[in-house]
C-alpha cells in the first residue's frame, strides 16, 4: 500500500470518528420544543373578549389606550374619538397568530440588545402591549426589535425567555395613527355650489346650474378681474372627495373660532349643506364642519318623475341613483352628529382646496 493511500485511509477514519463524536453529542443538548407554538394561544379563541389594549413604552408610560365601546374601537388619548377599527383588528389577529420561531436569552442582562427588557428604564427601546377582558387579568407582552423582515423580538412580560416570534409586529405609540381618519368622501359631480369666504374677507360664489354643466361660473366678480380659466373654479368641487384628517380634538368653549375664521358652504344637488369653518393655529389648519339638509335645494333640482311633462313633452325618468328627501335628510343628521363638537386637523392642501382665495381663481383680463 502506498504512503498517500495509507494518509488518505487515515485522515478518512479520523473523520468518520469525529462524525460519530459529534452526533454524540448533539443527542444530549436541550431541544427546543416550541418552535412554531403560539405565543399567546388563549387569545385565538376569544379576541373578540378583549376590551381593552394599552401600549406602554419607555418609563412605564402610557402611549396609547384602545378601548372597545359597543359597536367600535376608542382612542382615549383622543377623548374616545373612533378608531380605525380595521386595524385594530389587524393587531389583534396578528397577536393571536403570533408564532415562536426560536428561543434567545433568558438573560436579563441581555434583553437591551433585543430590545425586550422591562419598560422600567427611561431608555427602553421596546413596546409592552397588554390586553384585558380575558379571563386572566392582563395578558402583556413585551414587543422588540426586529429580527428580520418577517419576524421580531418578543417576551411575555412575566417570563424570563425571550423569543424570536413571526409574523413582524409594529406598535404605534402615537394615537393619532389609531384614529379613523376619515371625514367625508364626496364626489365632485355631486357638488353644485360653493361659496367662500376667504382669509381678505372676500366672498364669491362657484356654482353650476345643471348637472350637465361642466364648468363651474364665478358670481358678481370683481370689477377688473376675470377667471384664470373657464375651468379655474372646478377645483372647488373635488375638495370634499377623500377628505380625511390628521388629528382632533374636542371642541371647547373658549376655542377661538370668532375671529380670523375663513368659510365655505357646499351645496350638492340632492339638498345636502356642509357648512365648513377654517382656521390657522401656529403650523396647524384647523376645520370644524357641519352638515345639514335643505329641503328647498333638493327639490330645485329633483329629477322630474316620468308621468310629469313639459310642453307636452314626457320628462325623462328620475335617475336610478336620486334618492328621497328622507333618505338625504337621514344622513346629514348622521354626519351632523358624528361632527358636532370636534374640531379637526387637516393637510395644509387641503384646507387650501377647502377655501380657495378668490385671488387664486381670477386675474386682470
Amino acid at each position: 500500500m502506498g504512503q498517500r493511500r495509507l494518509i488518505a485511509l487515515i485522515l478518512l477514519s479520523l473523520l468518520v470518528v469525529a462524525g460519530a463524536i459529534w452526533l454524540s453529542s448533539q443527542r444530549d443538548l436541550p431541544r427546543d420544543d416550541t418552535a412554531g407554538a403560539r405565543v399567546l394561544p388563549v387569545l385565538t379563541a376569544a379576541l373578540n373578549d378583549v376590551r381593552e389594549i394599552r401600549l406602554v413604552k419607555a418609563g412605564e408610560q402610557t402611549a396609547v389606550t384602545l378601548k372597545r365601546a359597543d359597536t367600535h374601537w376608542q382612542v382615549a388619548e383622543r377623548a374616545n374619538y373612533p378608531a380605525d377599527s380595521a386595524k385594530v383588528r389587524k393587531l389583534l389577529i396578528d397577536l393571536s397568530d403570533l408564532k415562536v420561531v426560536e428561543q434567545k436569552t433568558s438573560n436579563p442582562a441581555n434583553y437591551k440588545v433585543l430590545g425586550v427588557e422591562d419598560l422600567k428604564a427611561t431608555d427602553a427601546s421596546g413596546v409592552r402591549v397588554e390586553l384585558k377582558g380575558l379571563k386572566q387579568p392582563v395578558m402583556s407582552l413585551i414587543v422588540g426589535k426586529n429580527a428580520g423582515s418577517r419576524s421580531s423580538y418578543a417576551r411575555q412580560a412575566d417570563s424570563q425567555q425571550s423569543l424570536v416570534v413571526t409574523p413582524a409586529l409594529t406598535l404605534d405609540t402615537d394615537p393619532k395613527n389609531w384614529l379613523d381618519r376619515s371625514l367625508l368622501d364626496i364626489p365632485a359631480d355631486r357638488v353644485q355650489q360653493v361659496r367662500v369666504r376667504d382669509a381678505k374677507g372676500l366672498t364669491y360664489t362657484a356654482a353650476r346650474e345643471s348637472r350637465e354643466q361642466t364648468d363651474f361660473t364665478v358670481r358678481d366678480l370683481p370689477k377688473g378681474r376675470a377667471l384664470t380659466s373657464p375651468a379655474a373654479a372646478n377645483s372647488a368641487a373635488s375638495a370634499l372627495t377623500a377628505l380625511s384628517f390628521d388629528d382632533v380634538r374636542p371642541a371647547a368653549a373658549n376655542d377661538p373660532w370668532n375671529k380670523d375664521v375663513v368659510r365655505a358652504e357646499y351645496r350638492l344637488f340632492d339638498g345636502t349643506v356642509v357648512d365648513v369653518m377654517g382656521r390657522k393655529e401656529g403650523g396647524a389648519y384647523w376645520i370644524r364642519l357641519s352638515p345639514r339638509f335643505d329641503e328647498a335645494q333638493h327639490q330645485l333640482f329633483a329629477t322630474p318623475a316620468a308621468s310629469e311633462t313639459k310642453n307636452g313633452t314626457a320628462a325623462a325618468p328620475p335617475a336610478a341613483t336620486e334618492r328621497k328627501p328622507d333618505e338625504v335628510r337621514a344622513e346629514a343628521e348622521k354626519l351632523a352628529a358624528r361632527f358636532a363638537g370636534w374640531i379637526y386637523e387637516i393637510p395644509a392642501y387641503k384646507y387650501d382646496s377647502l377655501f380657495r382665495s378668490l385671488d387664486e381663481l381670477t386675474k386682470k383680463p
